[in-house]
């Protein structure tokens, strides 16, 4: 292994390490809004050829206090998408859920619940290169 192949793997590795993209704790929502303040999207990196955002796997955990259906809002800039996580079905209250996305460079992402809900913890973490 050369100097060049030691830090291009360290660099890859360090990219491979999962970022916090979103938090939220014991939080109040109001049914049908933005969970977020603002829409999450993928990172970009700076590369020598410049500037490039991959698509890459947002893993998603959230807890609610009330049972709800909860939805990843997906906008590409000209369409906006809802997909329903759990096949659409509610979650249960006081239950954690762990859902993968995977999300495009160009992708918006926020939150929604079908209902008023207390946001017991909802965590987003990026895994860059769609690593697991």
């Amino acid at each position: 292994m050369t100097t060049r192949d030691y830090l291009s793997a360290r660099q890859i590795a360090r990219k491979a390490i999962p970022l916090l993209k979103a938090h939220v704790h014991d939080t109040a929502y109001t049914a049908n809004a933005d969970m977020l303040a603002a829409d999450i999207t993928p990172s970009s990196y700076i590369t020598r050829g410049g500037t490039v955002t991959p698509p890459c796997l947002f893993r998603i955990m959230v807890c609610l206090d009330t049972a709800a259906v909860f939805k990843v809002i997906v906008d590409d800039g000209t369409t906006e998408v809802d997909m329903e996580m759990n096949s659409g079905a509610q979650l249960d209250a006081q239950s954690a859920y762990f859902f993968d996305a995977l999300i495009h460079e160009d992708d918006n992402i926020n939150f929604e619940a079908d209902q008023n809900v207390q946001i017991e913890k909802l965590i987003v973490h990026e895994v860059a290169l769609a690593t697991q």
